[in-house]
């Protein structure tokens, strides 16, 4: 047993995150043109998430909850994004899923959380099934969304890195808080109703790393998404818990980490958390991103071809060793969780987001020749989603380069753009280009709607 870490936490945590949160919000705590930033960070994640589940529907994680969940049966009251219909719980578990099936979706690299996939399904089944008199606004939507990531990512920092360490998917535990809480604002609970849905989805909270490379993998969303859902109703039902679950005796905290860090909670509370959103633009594991991009820079910069390259030596942080390292992928999903094989996709000029360089590339024999030339190793200086690519060819020339995909963009302009752009490419195949124009056009302007369902239309029928 690990013995009791210290600095003890202060009585009163759980409440203290939680109003924060819900300040958040509530729309009292920032400044109009931090929230202006705000909630364009939250349109781009919310096309972000449509595009990318969107896209994976057809996969069979999904056909698999949906039979499933048609099996059972339900009050079909929210809408999955095949046009279908099932309960708020049942929209949440599949639609949050399908968006992290393709491992596409942005990421907060501070809290190890990807935010949008346990939040926006939650969210929007929410939004959609009522419980509440009256619509949800765009702007509400947004607000929820940022309260969510607030609270997930501030919960993060108080548990550190060891809670990472131990082996739990982020996205998975502390995911179902932020979903928690940001259903919660919706409901408009109080704090105190509020801290008791947290200790009901703290209950729930499970999801290992074990199980990256799998299809467990993207469950973990959809059920992180569900627990937050459930938990944050039952609270406004009156079903109680403990308002302390965070800081408590035998808590959260004390059983899912070995070491605490109280005093990086508070680290920078006027900089609401959704800054540190970053977006995939390879469809695979974030930990492979800056080797990706590092390979990207040594095939433009420097005229070498396939043949000539006798080693690649890529250098990552060291926990990336044990999350993404699949030497010898044999399936889609452990394609996406090998840096080898995604380093060799861009060595070789392939796309790394096509559905093909994640299966029929598993056979190629080129491909499969040049991962077995690349070997991945650690540095312990080697900074969070930084990596370093280094090439040596077979007359002896070598290059290198350093890639650094830690920092989130503050140009929203350019953002916007890519993402855009991004979601165009998963959505046309899917819908078609008016309604994937549709899609895009109105969920970037969501923060006028008076119903931020409406979202959904284009993705149902065409317009």
């Amino acid at each position: 047993m690990s013995p009791r870490p210290a600095p003890a936490l202060p009585h009163g945590l759980t409440r203290e995150l939680v109003a924060h949160a819900l300040a958040l919000a509530h729309g009292d705590a920032l400044p109009a043109n931090v929230a202006r930033d705000v909630f364009r960070i939250g349109r781009h994640s919310l096309l972000d998430w449509f595009a990318v589940a969107c896209a994976a529907w057809q996969e069979p994680p999904v056909q698999i909850l949906l039979a499933e969940i048609q099996e059972e049966g339900a009050t079909p009251c929210a809408t999955l994004l095949d046009g279908s219909r099932g309960s708020a719980v049942q929209a949440a578990l599949v639609n949050g899923t399908a968006s992290h099936v393709l491992d596409f979706d942005d990421a907060h690299l501070q809290s190890r959380v990807h935010p949008s996939v346990p939040l926006w399904p939650a969210i929007l089944a929410q939004a959609e099934s009522g419980q509440r008199s009256g619509k949800c606004s765009g702007r509400e939507a947004l607000a929820a969304f940022a309260a969510g990531v607030e609270f997930q990512s501030r919960v993060a920092s108080l548990m550190g890195e060891d809670h990472y360490r131990l082996g739990w998917h982020n996205t998975a535990t502390l995911g179902a808080l932020g979903a928690t809480v940001a259903v919660a604002a919706l409901l408009r609970l109080d704090t105190e109703r509020t801290a008791h849905a947290v200790a009901v989805a703290c209950t729930q909270a499970g999801g290992m790393r074990a199980l990256f490379g799998t299809m467990g993998k993207p469950l973990h969303a959809g059920q992180a998404a569900a627990v937050g859902l459930r938990a944050a109703r039952l609270a406004a039902r009156g079903f109680t818990a403990v308002p302390d679950i965070l800081e408590r005796e035998q808590g959260f905290a004390s059983l899912y980490a070995g070491k605490w860090e109280p005093d990086r909670v508070w680290h920078d509370a006027s900089v609401p958390r959704v800054h540190g959103i970053v977006y995939k633009y390879h469809a695979s594991c974030y930990g492979t991103q800056a080797p990706i991009e590092a390979c990207l820079q040594l095939r433009q910069d420097h005229a070498f071809s396939s043949d000539e390259i006798r080693t690649v030596e890529i250098t990552v942080e060291a926990q990336y060793l044990d999350v993404c390292c699949i030497a010898n992928p044999s399936t889609p999903s452990e394609a996406k969780f090998s840096v080898a094989h995604m380093a060799a996709l861009a060595l070789l000029g392939r796309s790394t987001v096509d559905a093909g360089s994640f299966t029929t590339a598993l056979d190629d024999p080129a491909l499969a020749a040049l991962r077995r030339r690349i070997v991945v190793r650690a540095e312990a200086a080697m900074p969070r989603a930084n990596a370093r690519a280094e090439v040596t060819l077979a007359h002896g020339g070598t290059y290198a380069s350093h890639s650094d995909a830690s920092r989130a963009k503050t140009d929203l302009a350019r953002q916007e753009v890519r993402i855009a752009s991004k979601a165009r490419s998963l959505l046309t195949p899917v819908l078609g280009s008016d309604r994937a124009e549709a899609l895009i056009g109105t969920v970037l302007a969501c923060d006028a709607l008076d119903d931020v369902t409406a979202c959904f239309s284009p993705c149902l029928a065409p317009v």
